[in-house]
């Protein structure tokens, strides 16, 4: 037996069972009757092994057992991987004092802020926490924090003092909301809060690591600043999302149009947008061989993803993503689908509830597998469309991509939108011209405004092209069905 088939085994069960214990956690006696059954099947494998090494029954048996061993480990590790991740409040958790009364919440800033019109969102690494006798507790655990305020701005790395009253998330509507911060161990949040900036007061002194970040995500800031400076709205906002994944400023009448129409995904960071930037880098390294070409789009995609804030998701997207032009670019279809089967292996390994609760991640996976298997096919369908700056490929992507979510999007988000496809055909050949005239247009225009504002005009036709069509298929008759 092909050892590829065993790998095959493993993983698929390993995903399935993670999958599956989301509904039915693992208990001790599970993991024993697993580990039983597995040194069983390793016996029976190794007699039958040794009956007769030229007997195809044996071998037949030999073969069997294996891929029963193989699949029972996989189960196996799943069951431990998921016991493991399982988190229990304790009295040393912030949480466990989240009895929505109020206290103040000392702590550091440990994720990418998310700045909206109305709010900023601030995830904090909680140190202790003091209430309203003054009782100053030491605690762990991260709290999700509101600031309405408006201003200052806090960035990565800052260390902030809040004050509001300390609640555990709950679903809203259909949205389980306490399940999808459990994916980022938070457990829980400060809806409104008052912020200031507080001393070091003995907390712990940021390292290389964070600097360096905190230096990253301030180069952002400035980066999305100058996008402000050569563009409108919404047209800059627009920008800012292909490029960084922001939707600060995005109007909602926008966001709503682009639901209807299906490409929601193209102002998120996802692995839609790292392919899409690989798939540019690519065109512009034709005059190079595949093999030496490869480096440098390693290289680029490692910038970028740390450019945009090198979050669990968008670690993701990029991993996924080069896959993605892995797929579009050699034949090996069998290799392809297990790298894809072992790096959700080593994710789900770190994180299990990415599998439960991380719609990202479920259409990330499904986006990749859709490159990886309906590449080939758009490619004939498509063999007409120009290869200049790479438009087929990025055409063969998103198109192979939205066939492999389209289920998933439907379960999740109960709508079915009929002019996806059309959008998604009349968009996908813009995205990545309207990405690279605009990072160019940022680039030079902190160098020399008026050349960056050319080129910012050319880009903001682009950017205008983009939101027509969207609005326009968004109001089509029976655009979008809801249930």
């Amino acid at each position: 037996m092909k050892t590829s088939r065993l790998s095959y085994g493993f993983l698929v069960a390993f995903i399935v069972t993670i999958g599956a214990e989301r509904w039915y956690p693992p208990s001790e006696n599970t993991l024993i009757v697993l580990g039983i059954f597995l040194a069983a099947m390793s016996i029976i494998f190794f007699m039958q092994s040794r009956k007769s090494a030229a007997g195809k029954n044996a071998r037949s048996c030999a073969m069997g057992c294996a891929m029963a061993v193989a699949i029972v480990l996989g189960i196996g590790v799943a069951s431990i991987v998921v016991q493991h991740s399982m988190h229990i409040t304790t009295p040393h958790d912030i949480e466990y004092y989240a009895s929505d009364t109020a206290v103040t919440v000392h702590g550091r800033i440990v994720d990418t802020p998310d700045i909206r019109p109305t709010v900023a969102k601030y995830t904090l690494s909680a140190d202790f926490l003091i209430e309203k006798n003054g009782e100053k507790i030491p605690v762990l655990g991260r709290v999700l924090i509101n600031d309405t305020g408006g201003w200052p701005e806090y960035v990565y790395g800052d260390i902030l003092l809040a004050t509001g009253k300390l609640q555990r998330p709950i679903p809203i509507d259909d949205f389980a909301y306490d399940k999808y911060l459990s994916v980022s161990h938070i457990y829980s949040i400060l809806p409104r809060a008052q912020v200031t900036v507080a001393g070091d007061n003995g907390y712990k002194k940021t390292n290389a690591i964070g600097w360096l970040l905190k230096g990253i995500y301030g180069l952002r800031t400035q980066f999305e600043h100058q996008i402000n400076r050569l563009l409108p709205e919404p047209h800059a906002s627009l920008l800012a999302g292909l490029l960084t994944g922001s939707r600060r400023g995005i109007p909602t009448h926008l966001t709503d149009d682009f639901r209807r129409a299906g490409i929601t995904h193209i102002i998120a960071i996802s692995g839609y947008n790292v392919t899409i930037i690989l798939s540019l880098l690519s065109g512009m390294l034709l005059w190079l061989p595949l093999k030496k070409r490869f480096g440098f789009l390693i290289i680029g995609i490692i910038l970028f993803t740390i450019f945009v804030g090198a979050s669990a998701s968008v670690v993701r997207a990029a991993i996924m993503g080069v896959l993605g032009l892995l797929a579009l670019q050699t034949e090996r279809q069998t290799t392809m689908r297990l790298s894809i089967l072992w790096t959700a292996f080593v994710m789900l390994c770190w994180n299990p509830l990415y599998l439960w609760y991380d719609a990202g991640f479920q259409l990330s996976f499904l986006a990749v597998i859709g490159i990886a298997e309906f590449s080939d096919p758009l490619k004939k369908l498509f063999r007409h469309v120009p290869e200049t700056l790479a438009l087929r490929e990025s055409l063969v992507a998103t198109m192979a991509a939205q066939i492999a979510t389209l289920p998933l999007t439907i379960i999740l988000f109960k709508q079915i939108s009929l002019v996806a496809s059309l959008t998604n055909l009349l968009v996908a050949p813009l995205i990545p011209i309207a990405m690279m005239f605009g990072f160019f247009a940022t680039i030079i225009g902190s160098m020399w405004t008026p050349l960056g504002l050319m080129i910012a005009y050319l880009d903001w036709g682009l950017l205008q092209a983009i939101i027509l069509i969207a609005e326009t298929c968004a109001h089509l008759p029976l655009a979008v069905i809801t249930w």
